[in-house]
């Protein structure tokens, strides 16, 4: 039995799709005015690569440190998000409304379970009240008027163009105070683009904002090293979401357009463990060119694919290769319980049962749940019957 452990890349949070779809709304005060009379101001975002104009507004336009451009009413964002592989601007879309409808089905599901749930306090309240007891689990006012916020919040009123590009836009908030967003997508490669501009509901300067700023967009393309960013934020992003399959996509493209990069190749080995033993063979060659470098990768990254390429190689029947691995996985982590026990599973397998037998003991003086497997390892059957291999079991009351 080879243990998986928990070997998962680290993950850091992205500036995504939903943040932006959950972000604020504009301020509301008097109904905005038509854009003016003048000429158009250039927009250029370097984070994102996208440069637009925006139409000239009574009172200008201010920019906050974000990079978020505001005119009354107006709100102007440039947002982007993932791809799995290079694809089209319709697919930027329907990415993004099956996300949204993803959100849409968490919310309602959570809205039934509460509203189940309150229906059972509520009928439990009835009969304690009822034997003089008062269980005190009503739910509030406060919590009610939160759920309703709440759902306001989510886009209704949804609408698509496909004219100039592909576009989309929806209402949130209360009818009284409904904002508009309008979305306009772009592609470049893998990664998804987009312009927001939000205003009140019926706005004439937002839909104008929106139109002259989708009809004279377009990408640019990134510095070598702010892409190489996008991409491993990328790969972990899908990590993070646990969708393995996109995000050994976007490290293995990252690290066939450059080789020498380890953390790519790392990316692409911890997505491939995680996906299974389908894709151990795509994953394998990414590991040995992670590990090809002492110090490319931090001591946990390069014990975290040590870890995961010896559980592969084993799997895969490459014993040799695997006790090679693990070997040097504990060297590096002789604490790793794990590490012992997998070591033990490839010496095993290449009859050195003496040394099997010692890292299996280290391994469960490290963690004794795991004498649990070792009876019905198919990895360790070559020790069975063996005496000092029983008798460490029958010390684990096994």
């Amino acid at each position: 039995m080879k243990l998986r452990g928990s070997a998962r890349i680290a993950v850091a949070p992205l500036g995504a799709l939903l943040a932006a779809m959950a972000g604020p709304g504009c301020a509301h005060s008097k109904p905005a005015e038509a854009v003016a009379a003048g000429p158009s101001e250039p927009v250029e975002d370097p984070i994102h690569g996208l440069q637009f104009e925006l139409p000239a507004v009574e009172g200008g336009w201010t920019t906050t440190d974000e990079g978020t451009r505001l005119a009354k009413d107006v709100r102007v964002e440039v947002g982007s998000f993932p791809l799995a592989k290079p694809g089209t601007v319709t697919d930027c879309r329907d990415t993004a409304r099956a996300r949204l409808q993803a959100l849409q089905r968490a919310a309602e599901e959570q809205d039934a379970r509460e509203q189940k749930t309150a229906s059972a306090r509520d009928a439990d309240a009835g009969a304690g009240q009822e034997s003089g007891q008062s269980l005190g689990h009503n739910t509030s006012a406060g919590e009610r008027e939160t759920h309703a916020a709440e759902a306001m919040e989510l886009p209704r009123d949804q609408s698509t163009s496909d004219e100039p590009s592909p576009s989309w836009s929806f209402t949130r908030g209360a009818e009284r105070m409904a904002v508009r967003s309008r979305w306009a997508f772009f592609v470049r490669g893998a990664d998804c683009l987009l312009i927001e501009v939000t205003g009140p509901l019926g706005s004439p300067a937002a839909e104008a904002v929106f139109r002259h700023a989708e009809r004279t967009a377009h990408t640019v393309p990134l510095p070598a090293e702010r892409q190489r960013e996008i991409d491993v934020l990328a790969g972990m992003g899908f990590l993070q979401q646990r969708d393995p399959a996109s995000a050994f996509e976007r490290f293995d493209a990252l690290a066939r357009r450059e080789p020498s990069f380890a953390l790519a190749h790392y990316g692409a080995l911890m997505s491939a463990f995680e996906l299974g033993r389908a894709a151990y063979p795509r994953g394998l060659p990414h590991g040995a060119q992670a590990l090809a470098s002492e110090h490319d990768l931090t001591p946990d990254q390069r014990q975290l694919a040590l870890s995961a390429m010896g559980v592969m190689e084993l799997t895969l029947d490459q014993v040799k290769e695997a006790a090679q691995t693990l070997a040097e996985l504990v060297v590096r982590a002789p604490e790793l319980a794990e590490g012992q026990y997998n070591y033990a599973c490839a010496l095993a397998r290449l009859g050195d049962a003496a040394s099997a037998v010692d890292h299996l003991r280290g391994a469960f003086a490290l963690d004794a749940t795991l004498a649990v497997h070792a009876r019905e390892d198919t990895d360790l059957i070559s020790l069975h019957g063996r005496p000092e291999f029983e008798a460490l079991l029958k010390s684990q009351g096994k």
